[in-house]
């Protein structure tokens, strides 16, 4: 697996994935395309045999660093391309905070085995369904 930045002609194969996984809330590519090579913007693709199978997206505010994104397409999922992904775009001297729906429980569980913890639920925050947000931080 490779790691690297995001350039524009990933952008087709990263939104594939953000609507495979994000049906509702799905980035479009113009969202994607305003973030790279922009100070504080995170973007970052996993490849495997020449394509891309996930990527992250993040934001660093001072000396904080929020995620935005992270997807895996669901044929390479469980290969710790997700795992791979937040170690490479997140700082370890650095706060990271994030937002998963209540429900998501893999991604729930991936997150505590990256040493987040649950510091807060945002009510009704999703939609399509309405949900609740669980708020972690790696603390």
């Amino acid at each position: 697996m490779t790691i690297r930045e995001m350039t524009e002609s990933d952008i087709p194969a990263v939104c594939e994935i953000e609507k495979e996984c994000f049906t509702a809330e799905a980035w479009s590519e113009e969202s994607f395309s305003y973030r790279l090579g922009r100070e504080g913007f995170i973007s970052l693709v996993a490849e495997e045999e020449a394509e891309v199978v996930g990527y992250v997206a993040g934001t660093t505010v001072l000396d904080e660093q929020y995620l935005d994104s992270l997807a895996v397409r669901a044929d390479w999922r469980g290969n710790g391309i997700a795992t791979a992904l937040m170690k490479e775009a997140f700082d370890d001297d650095k706060t990271v905070y994030l937002e998963v729906r209540k429900s998501n429980l893999p991604a729930i569980c991936l997150y505590k085995k990256l040493g987040f913890t649950r510091y807060a639920e945002r009510n009704g925050y999703y939609e399509n369904p309405t949900e609740n947000a669980i708020l972690m931080r790696n603390d």
